[in-house]
């Protein structure tokens, strides 16, 4: 009696994982975003909405894994380490020079770098700015690099002469505080912050905007097989319509996903020097 009970217990566990989705099929596709020093744990609270979408959709899960700087986010994608990305474009468009990364989707609009100052500081004009001290985000940002070519064009050619102190802080967040905190007088982040932090009551001013590069844009592996990355690509296309991943874009204000080429980085790549 105990056999024919374990022989038929054996039966139905076998046809309960034959008639699992096949989600459960295959080793996990490894998303790879900037974590900007958060645990693994919050990274994985922020995109469990996108990522749950997108293993529903592709048939296979999805892990985010986030490195906590860009250089570092670099050498692992030299190595191949990620399936997907999510990142800034120039770090997509870097990654296909080093690895083959394809962009396949990005947030409509544009990304710009922004010169900002508590309304409190007077500085409202770029020929305010010398001799005060300077915050951004990490060496190796994108809105950082952004910021220096700004810096070129408006005729400061020795940044570190120019002010009279430069700091580097982990996140937009960072930067804000320094100047809540009267730790720096000028900051420069995402222009898009600008709107936020003045709707959230910040008296700021705004000392200079520079031009809009493509946003946040999604990349997969080159050497994926065509049909998986353009299964990547259309599930992002219809992110707006599915519940969880409606969860995640409204968590981090995004309105979706567009279609992305390389050649709409173009300019960019000129703009940074990208080899």
């Amino acid at each position: 009696m105990k056999k024919s009970r374990l022989f038929w217990a054996l039966c139905a566990l076998l046809l309960s994982l034959a008639a699992r989705p096949a989600l459960s099929d295959g080793k996990a596709y490894i998303l790879g975003v900037i974590s900007y020093g958060n645990s693994a744990q919050m990274i994985a609270s922020e995109y469990s909405g996108l990522t749950a979408y997108l293993g529903k959709v592709l048939k296979r899960p999805v892990r985010v894994e986030g490195a906590r700087d860009f250089t570092t986010f670099g050498e692992r994608a030299k190595a191949r380490r990620y399936h997907l990305m999510f990142v800034a474009p120039s770090v997509v468009i870097e990654a296909n020079r080093s690895a083959g990364y394809l962009p396949v989707a990005k947030v409509p609009g544009l990304l710009a770098v922004s010169f900002m100052a508590l309304a409190k500081t007077n500085i409202a004009f770029p020929e305010d700015m010398k001799g005060k001290r300077i915050g951004f985000t990490g060496k190796d940002a994108m809105i950082t690099k952004l910021a220096f070519v700004e810096l070129q064009k408006m005729g400061i050619k020795d940044p570190e002469k120019h002010f009279a102190s430069t700091a580097y802080y982990n996140d937009a967040d960072g930067v804000l505080a320094g100047m809540q905190m009267g730790l720096i007088d000028i900051g420069v982040a995402n222009a898009g912050l600008f709107n936020a932090w003045t709707e959230k009551g910040e008296n700021i001013n705004s000392i200079h905007t520079g031009k809009g590069v493509p946003h946040l844009t999604f990349g997969v592996r080159g050497d994926l097989p065509e049909s998986e990355r353009r299964a990547v690509a259309e599930a992002l296309l219809k992110a707006s319509q599915d519940k969880d991943a409606q969860d995640f874009l409204k968590f981090n204000n995004l309105p979706g996903f567009e279609a992305a080429r390389l050649s709409d980085y173009d300019e960019l790549v000129k703009t940074l020097n990208i080899k």
